[in-house]
């Protein structure tokens, strides 16, 4: 292929996509490093230190995604994690003569640059680029962290063949030895957070608390074979672990984005809603409540064998008998519940609308290849 129609393909199919309507996506390696898909996990995912129990180990798993870093032994002496890991940690395959990586790092499926963070010290990410992806279930968001340098702008409209910067070690905790790129698949929680007042965030909406991570390994395989994935469908593969009776006041932000979570009647009000969470956090799903609530409550929990806060990134605490938020947990329900200017006027989220009609050639084409986590 011609080294110009090369580049130029991924921003045509950017346009395409404008032009007719979001499609699911193929999320595609955002570096060289291909290795996950031939198993060889230790070659993927980058190492973290890890002293437990008197012995120095280098567990690839603690750079992969979920409950995986900070072990401890429970009660009846099995080994337990009680730090989430958002993302997963790439590996460099290429590093100069100085041992700094050579990487480059690109985006995982088409979409556009809405967050460029170039002030290091600004955040645990370092150098950051979040990137937005349109999709049939709404938009969601790639974010890549620790990068050596920065290659593009916001509001640049970006394929998987072009760069968004350089593989590094920028942020805290990090050397040059464990360089990588540290890679989430995110669902934003609330569109109004830049308006909460935090005179610290540096970020707007895509501060990392703000940003619900997915395993961005599982986006990778289900689309190893060039089939896309549909975050609906996968949503609802997820494990819930908690559940939150929330007030149903104005029109939640994450359910006007993504009215697919909503399992009630469109045309009812209910006096409450729960929202279902995975242990990690990952809003999967919202149910009509049977009973009002004034302020967040827990309703349900998944029985652990440990305190709730070891499992739940400190949301949930107690035993599994008498578990209930956090006061984390309730200013993280409450940012998602956050409507500047609203404080009454209960209402159901909106109705689902349609998706807009595609070409004929498009319809066609896309039947062969249809395919259904800071």
């Amino acid at each position: 292929m011609h080294p110009l129609l090369r580049h130029a393909l991924p921003l045509l199919c950017a346009c395409l996509t404008t032009a007719w309507g979001a499609q699911d996506l193929v999320f595609r390696p955002p570096t060289d490093n291909h290795a996950l898909f031939e198993g060889r996990m230790d070659d993927f995912y980058m190492y973290c230190d890890r002293t437990f129990e008197g012995e120095v180990t280098k567990p690839w798993e603690a750079g992969s995604y979920g409950m995986v870093r900070n072990p401890f032994r429970t009660g009846d002496g099995n080994v337990m994690y009680s730090r989430l890991h958002e993302g997963i940690d790439i590996k460099p395959v290429k590093r100069d003569a100085a041992g700094e990586p050579l990487d480059t790092v690109r985006p995982m499926a088409p979409g556009r640059v809405v967050h460029v963070s170039d002030v290091p010290r600004n955040s645990n990410y370092g150098n950051y680029v979040v990137v937005a992806h349109d999709t049939p279930d709404g938009t969601v968001y790639t974010l890549y962290a620790h990068l050596a340098r920065i290659t593009c702008q916001v509001g640049q409209q970006v394929g998987t063949g072009n760069a968004l910067g350089i593989m590094g070690h920028t942020g805290v905790g990090l050397n040059r030895e464990r360089s990588h790129v540290h890679v989430e698949v995110c669902l934003l929680l609330n569109t109004a957070y830049d308006q909460l007042g935090d005179p610290l965030n540096k970020h707007g909406i895509y501060n990392g608390m703000n940003l619900a991570g997915m395993n961005a390994a599982d986006f990778l395989l289900a689309c190893r074979e060039g089939r896309p994935i549909s975050i609906k469908q996968y949503l609802a593969g997820m494990p819930e672990h908690y559940r939150v009776r929330v007030p149903c006041v104005g029109t939640m932000d994450l359910l006007r984005r993504h009215p697919f979570l909503y399992k009630g009647d469109w045309s009812t009000r209910p006096p409450s809603l729960e929202i279902a969470f995975t242990a990690e956090g990952v809003p999967i799903a919202v149910y009509p409540g049977s009973q009002p609530a004034a302020a967040p409550v827990l309703v349900s929990c998944k029985p652990m064998p440990t305190v709730q806060q070891n499992c739940t990134v400190n949301r949930v605490k107690n035993s599994s008998q008498d578990a209930a938020l956090t006061v984390s947990g309730i200013k993280y329900v409450n940012n998602m519940l956050f409507i500047p200017g609203v404080t009454a006027a209960p209402a159901p989220p909106p109705a689902p609308r349609a998706a807009p009609a595609r070409p004929a050639a498009q319809r066609a084409a896309s039947k062969h290849s249809r395919k259904r986590r800071k």
